[in-house]
């Protein structure tokens, strides 16, 4: 700390006339010459970090962490471990800590503390969304004119998106989130509202759009020609953003020492080198460029930065939970250059795998339980903390000392399983509303039912001949799999036998709904499948797939739902599975199911849906004596992870 910020402390000091107990203390203890203010000192940074604070009168309980009453119980001698604290007012911050008064019990007065703000596990401020008042008569009278309006959970959640700016709509799918943001769009009164979805979604958002919208209002954005043309609303789709956002990127250099013969150490730039996986050659690395030059060219170029907008709405958003992918990387990257302020993401399945999935959605909303990447690896996802490979790997190579490297190689945090899911779940659920379909009046009943069947000899001698040619081919390879490894590749090498031998039991499961006069919907996950399918019903059924065009995926939802005389649709299931409604069928049949227990959900949902006027049966079929049955089990069991962390209203 410079001599100068010494001098101002012990000016503003003696000027001080504020409330701040501390302050007051040390002034009072400078007018006795008892205090000495240092260069690093404790006392000098908080008279300069809380000369001009605002005391803030919180009267609020809040929940702590374990962890933290343990510590009160032990600070004041309780014969009890307080699990909340009142917190009456703070008078100051340092660091991450709050400076407040507070008390663990009724009959013990405010006593004056520091809280560090990873301890409570509620926020001291909470936007109370329910008191919002909202005149919602303009939307229900547009909608008036094709016999809809908005339901009681849509109005509150307009309330809460309105009230947050940055949160997540997490309703189950099927609800009617899409016409929530928009409202809550409409609402703000918005200028230019961007709309980032997946592609199959974008005529569904122009429809949901239009009941509001005039259509020169709406601008749809396709591949790689948009001239940067904008209106009220621009729906855009994941895979063409980075089309039309530019990072700027330079080459990543690390310092090198060189010891000559007398002792003198020499440091030298050294560019660092990756092998590139397409060409195979080693090629500079390349590290997102610092320089406000480089950045202010980059944004120049960028249409989504220099349209203006004003709110950004993301659906789908469990799509960013990898911040490896170029879609994170453009979309993160817009959202902090642009500074928007108002940002919603929508999605039925916020945690799709583990916390650390989670964390890279909650950056995108500057959650507070994401300022610290090290504490949330470690206290959510099971940290350990290891030394960067690449580093260490370069260190080992050039010959260093292990005291060396021990000292000097970087340490990075890296992420295990999933732990402490109850406190993730207080900390988190402020920022996010989610009612299930289940919980909302007039849903009706969703069911799920499992059917078992055995391998005949002829099967069983097939599934095992092709896992004896895996392994053979892993051995050659100087790879000896074991069990547990067996587990997870077989993806590759089984599933599609298990689900060609999976067809005519639900060949013959449809037929017999289609002969009592019902439509079916059979999921699957590979192109033989559909192709064996669809041969067999003909023209009694349509299809839905990832190679079919937009048009083309918008005419298969059409038919199924128009046309009385398709029974049958045969949806593969990362690309049905999101934003279609089918309720024109209530039955749903898993020929073959996916390892990703979201994408499993989200396919349940395409019949259970608000519209939905029949109790929904989704019926999921395995082999015994495969690792089919074990797998599925896993698979429902991520979904435990989910639902322990994140909780409906009614739960929360």
């Amino acid at each position: 700390m410079k001599k100068s910020n010494i001098s101002k402390a012990y000016k503003l000091l003696r000027e001080y006339n504020g409330t701040n107990n501390q302050i007051l203390y040390f002034k009072k203890m400078d007018s006795l010459n008892k205090l000495l203010l240092t260069e690093d000192g404790f006392s000098t940074e908080y008279i300069l970090n809380n000369y001009d604070y605002v005391t803030d009168e919180v009267n609020r309980v809040v929940k702590i962490t374990e962890e933290f009453g343990k510590e009160l119980q032990e600070n004041y001698s309780l014969d009890f471990i307080p699990d909340r604290l009142k917190i009456i007012k703070v008078i100051g911050e340092m660091g991450n800590s709050y400076h407040c008064y507070a008390q663990y019990r009724k009959s013990v007065p405010p006593t004056l503390m520091y809280i560090n703000k990873r301890k409570l596990l509620t926020p001291l401020h909470i936007v109370d969304y329910k008191s919002v008042k909202i005149d919602f008569s303009p939307y229900n009278n547009k909608l008036s004119e094709y016999g809809m309006k908005l339901k009681p959970h849509q109005e509150e959640g307009v309330k809460f998106l309105t009230a947050n700016k940055k949160c997540i709509l997490a309703d189950s799918m099927g609800v009617g989130k899409t016409m929530t943001a928009c409202v809550s769009a409409l609402y703000g009164g918005f200028e230019k509202i961007l709309v980032i979805t997946t592609a199959s979604l974008k005529s569904t958002w122009k429809r949901e759009i239009s009941l509001f919208e005039k259509p020169e209002n709406i601008v749809v954005i396709s591949g790689s020609k948009w001239d940067g043309t904008t209106s009220k609303f621009t729906v855009i789709n994941y895979d063409i953003v980075q089309n039309y956002y530019e990072i700027p990127y330079e080459n990543e250099y690390r310092i090198e020492e060189i010891h000559g013969k007398n002792g003198e150490v020499e440091k030298l730039k050294v560019p660092v080198m990756v092998r590139d996986k397409k060409t195979g050659l080693m090629v500079n690395k390349k590290v997102k460029s610092n320089r406000k030059a480089d950045i202010r060219k980059a944004l120049l170029k960028s249409p989504l930065f220099t349209s203006g907008f004003d709110c950004v709405i993301i659906d789908e958003a469990q799509k960013l939970s990898n911040n490896t992918s170029i879609r994170y990387k453009v979309i993160y990257d817009f959202l902090r250059k642009s500074k928007i302020k108002n940002v919603y993401l929508l999605t039925g399945t916020p945690l799709t795998n583990t916390p650390m999935n989670l964390y890279h959605i909650l950056r995108l909303i500057d959650a507070d339980v994401t300022n610290d990447y090290n504490y949330y690896v470690k206290k959510y996802c099971d940290g350990k903390e290891i030394y960067s490979p690449s580093e260490l790997s370069r260190m080992k190579s050039q010959g260093y000392a292990w005291d060396y490297i021990s000292e000097n190689c970087p340490k990075i945090m890296i992420p295990q399983g999933s732990t402490n899911l109850n406190e993730l779940r207080e900390k988190i659920k402020h920022v996010y509303i989610r009612r299930l379909a289940s919980e909302i009046g007039g849903m009706v009943n969703k069911f799920l039912d499992t059917r078992y069947y055995d391998l005949d000899e002829a099967q069983k001698t097939e599934y095992n001949r092709l896992w004896d040619e895996y392994v053979r081919a892993q051995e050659e390879n100087g790879d000896n799999t074991n069990e547990e490894y067996r587990q997870l590749v077989e993806g590759s090498l089984v599933r599609q036998f298990l689900a060609k031998e999976m067809i005519p039991n639900t060949i013959k499961l449809a037929d017999e709904y289609i002969e009592d006069g019902e439509k079916v919907i059979i999921v699957c996950n590979f192109t033989s499948e559909i192709n064996t399918f669809k041969e067999y019903y003909g023209k009694k059924c349509v299809v839905y797939d990832g190679k079919m065009t937009p048009k083309q995926k918008d005419k298969s939802e059409k038919e199924f739902m128009e046309n009385p005389k398709i029974k049958v649709f045969i949806g593969q299931i990362e690309s049905a599975g999101v934003g279609l409604t089918l309720t024109a069928s209530h039955i749903m049949i898993f020929n073959s199911y996916s390892w990703l227990e979201t994408s499993n959900r989200q396919m349940q949902d395409r019949i259970y849906r608000i519209t939905q006027k029949e109790d929904a049966l989704c019926i999921y079929q395995l082999f015994t004596d495969s690792i089919s049955q074990d797998m599925f089990e896993k698979v429902m069991r991520k979904g435990l992870i989910m639902d322990a962390t994140i909780k409906s209203e009614i739960n929360k």
